[in-house]
C-alpha cells in the first residue's frame, strides 16, 4: 500500500492540517489522512467530489488505494441521493477495472451502505465475501481509535484479501525491475530503444513485437521471486470449489479472443474449425510476422488438430497429478468453457491466417503452449525401437 493515495470526501479542506489533525469537532477524515501521511509517508490526492468520467481513469491508473466517503448529497439533498449513488457505483467499477482497492469510510449506517453496494455487479462487491472484496466498508470512528488509526483493521483486510496483497507486492517488484532495466540501458545509451528498433527492421522482424519481447524478458529476468510472504497465503481461507479451481486454471493458461488484436498472430493461437474440433498454431512467433509487405492474411499457420475429450476419458488418463499421454498427444486442460482438448500431432494442418481468422477462440499462454511445442518437437524427431519381448522381462511375483 505504497505510492500515491487518493481521498475523496466533501468534509476535506485543502489546507494541510498540523500534526495531530484538526480540532475534535471536525470530521475524522482529516485526522485519518494526516495519520497516513505521517506514519506511512504517503502523498495524497485530495478531492471533495467524485472525479468526472474523463479524469478518473488517469487518476485511478496512478492510485495505490482510495479512501472514499459515501454521503456526497448533503443533509438537504435526498433528491440527489440515487443519482450520486449511481456515480459512486460507476467510480467503483472503474476502480475495479484498474485494480485499485477502495476503503469506503463513512459516518453512515454500514448496513445501509452495503444494501446499496449489493445492487452493483457482483465482481465489484460480493456480499458473501466482504473481507475479500476490492471494496471494504468501515465507519470512520471504527478506523480511528482515540488518537491514531487502527492499523490492525487495515492489516486484517489486507491479510484477508490476497488479491490486493499479491497485486501490490508484485507491482512493487515489477517497478523495481523496470527501473533497474531502464537505468542500466540508458547509462549505455539514451537512444537504446531506437538502436534495437533499427536492428529488428534490418532483420526483417516486427520491430514493435521484438522490442516488447526484449523489454518483457529483461524485466522478468530482473524481478525477485521471493517477494511474497507465506503468512498472507497459508490457512487464510477454505479451499475453492472444483468449478472455481477449473476457472482459475483456465484464466491462467488461456486468453480469450476478445482481447487479442486481429492483426497479431502468435504461437498458441487456437481456432475452432468445427463443433468439437480445434486447430492450435505451433509456428514460432518470429515466423508469424508478414514479410516483404505481404498481407497478414497470407501468413501460413502450422496447426495440430485437437478435439474435446470426454470427462470420463480425461479422468482415466489422469495419474499422480499428470495426464498419461502417448508420444503423439498433448492435453490442454480446461481452456474452452471448462473442457479439455486432446491434440494429435499426427494431424498437422497448414493454412492461411485469412482462412481461420474469424474462428479464433483465443491464445494458449506460456508455459502451457511451450509444453505442447516441446512434445511436438519430440514427436517429429522420435526414433522407434524394436519392441522388447515380454519373455525378456523377469516376472516379479
Amino acid at each position: 500500500m505504497s505510492g500515491i493515495a487518493v481521498v475523496i470526501d466533501d468534509a476535506l479542506t485543502y489546507d494541510s492540517p498540523t500534526e495531530g489533525g484538526d480540532d475534535e469537532s471536525g470530521d475524522l477524515i482529516r485526522r485519518i489522512v494526516n495519520w497516513f501521511e505521517i506514519e506511512w509517508k504517503l502523498p495524497f490526492v485530495k478531492l471533495r467530489a467524485l472525479p468526472n468520467s474523463e479524469s478518473r481513469t488517469n487518476l485511478l491508473r496512478s492510485a495505490s488505494f482510495v479512501l472514499l466517503d459515501w454521503k456526497f448529497w448533503g443533509s438537504g439533498g435526498e433528491m440527489l441521493k440515487q443519482d450520486v449513488i449511481k456515480k459512486i457505483g460507476d467510480f467503483l467499477i472503474s476502480a475495479r477495472e484498474n485494480l485499485v482497492p477502495v476503503l469506503i469510510l463513512t459516518n453512515e449506517n454500514i448496513d445501509d451502505v452495503r444494501d446499496e453496494l449489493r445492487k452493483l455487479p457482483r465482481e465489484v462487491y460480493d456480499e458473501e465475501a466482504d473481507v475479500n472484496n476490492f471494496v471494504f466498508v468501515l465507519q470512520k470512528n471504527e478506523l480511528w481509535a482515540g488518537e491514531l488509526v487502527d492499523a490492525g483493521t487495515i492489516e486484517a483486510w489486507v491479510y484477508g484479501n490476497t488479491s490486493v496483497y499479491a497485486l501490490k507486492t508484485w507491482g512493487r517488484v515489477l517497478g523495481s525491475a523496470k527501473s533497474e532495466l531502464f537505468q542500466i540501458m540508458s547509462k549505455r545509451s539514451m537512444d537504446w530503444p531506437r538502436v534495437f528498433w533499427k536492428t529488428y527492421r534490418e532483420d526483417g522482424a516486427d520491430p514493435s513485437a521484438s522490442l516488447t519481447n526484449l523489454i518483457n524478458d529483461n524485466v522478468k529476468g530482473r524481478m525477485r521471486v521471493d517477494a511474497f510472504d507465506k503468512e498472507y497465503f497459508d490457512n487464510k481461507a477454505d479451499d475453492v470449489s472444483r468449478e472455481e479451481l477449473q476457472r482459475l486454471i483456465a484464466e491462467a493458461s488461456f486468453r480469450g479472443s476478445e482481447s487479442l488484436p486481429m492483426d497479431e498472430i502468435r504461437c498458441g493461437d487456437l481456432f475452432k474449425v468445427e463443433n468439437k474440433k480445434y486447430w492450435l498454431n505451433l509456428r514460432p512467433d518470429c515466423d508469424c510476422i508478414p514479410r516483404d509487405e505481404s498481407a497478414i492474411g497470407d501468413v501460413d499457420l502450422h496447426c495440430v488438430e485437437g478435439k474435446i475429450i470426454r470427462p470420463g476419458a480425461l479422468s482415466n488418463m489422469f495419474k499422480n497429478g499428470h495426464f498419461e499421454e502417448r508420444v503423439n498427444q498433448s492435453i490442454v486442460f480446461g481452456v474452452v468453457d471448462g473442457k479439455s482438448i486432446l491434440f494429435d500431432f499426427a494431424k498437422l494442418r497448414v493454412c492461411k491466417y485469412s482462412e481461420v481468422r474469424s474462428q479464433r477462440s483465443g491464445r494458449l499462454l506460456h508455459p502451457y503452449v511451450t509444453r505442447v511445442q516441446q512434445r511436438y518437437a519430440l514427436f517429429i524427431q522420435r526414433q522407434a525401437l524394436p519392441r522388447i519381448p515380454d519373455a525378456a522381462i523377469q516376472q516379479v511375483p
